[in-house]
């Protein structure tokens, strides 16, 4: 069997984002396996190694970008106040805490379908492995449809947030065992106005963490699901 997972970059660059490549297949394009599975360096047939790999996805940057902390406040060269008001989120400067948005967003036919995002790529050497500590998340995008938003801790010895175009973010995993198939859609309008209401809807005027209010709360599956097939790219 298989499972249709539905992608889209809302970014105004979009077509510069390249669909999720598969961590596995990262890993090996490395070298590091062994035709002799007797080698101690024959980790291609470890098969604890290797499940542990199934659907996890690396998330490239669509940019190059960076901005520092500098008399307690950011500032950045490139690009302009509009790019950075819309994709840096200052959740602290004190704590170096920030959200940078690089915008993507992943939904189901299936009632369930766990995505554990926002993953530290561990197979990765970048700006962002040696810079940025991550922050995980988990939710169920068979029930809940949200932008992604990559959330950071600067590391003690840096003050500057660095990142470059086709590096790796972060790794997405997708928790079942079925052969994944993407499909990548435009996102419109109809849907843009869905995501910001639902951001809002749920953290707007409610205190609570639990997320299963925000799935009993959500609406409009089967709107959403004909907006994305109408608007397939493949």
């Amino acid at each position: 069997m298989s499972i249709t997972i539905y992608w889209a970059c809302t970014e105004k660059e979009w077509i510069k984002a390249s669909q999720p490549e598969e961590v596995k297949k990262r890993f090996y394009n490395l070298g590091i396996k062994d035709k002799n599975r007797n080698s101690d360096s024959a980790i291609n047939y470890c098969p604890v190694f290797n499940e542990s790999l199934n659907n996890i996805y690396a998330i490239k940057s669509i940019y190059n970008y960076s901005f520092k902390i500098e008399n307690n406040q950011c500032t950045t060269l490139d690009y302009n106040q509009e790019f950075f008001n819309n994709h840096v989120l200052i959740r602290s400067l004190e704590k170096k805490f920030f959200s940078f948005k690089n915008n993507y967003i992943f939904f189901t036919d299936e009632d369930d379908l766990e995505l554990n995002c926002y993953q530290y790529p561990v197979f990765e050497e970048n700006e962002i492995t040696k810079r940025c500590m991550i922050i995980p998340g988990t939710f169920n995008i068979g029930k809940y449809f949200r932008n992604l938003e990559f959330s950071f801790i600067l590391k003690n010895k840096y003050n500057e947030f660095l990142l470059k175009e086709e590096d790796v973010m972060y790794y997405l995993k997708f928790n079942t065992k079925e052969k994944i198939i993407f499909k990548q859609f435009k996102m419109n309008e109809n849907l843009n106005q869905i995501a910001r209401d639902v951001r809002l809807a749920n953290w707007g005027n409610n205190n609570t963490v639990n997320i299963q209010y925000f799935y009993n709360k959500f609406k409009g599956k089967k709107y959403i699901l004909n907006e994305i097939k109408k608007n397939l790219l493949d």
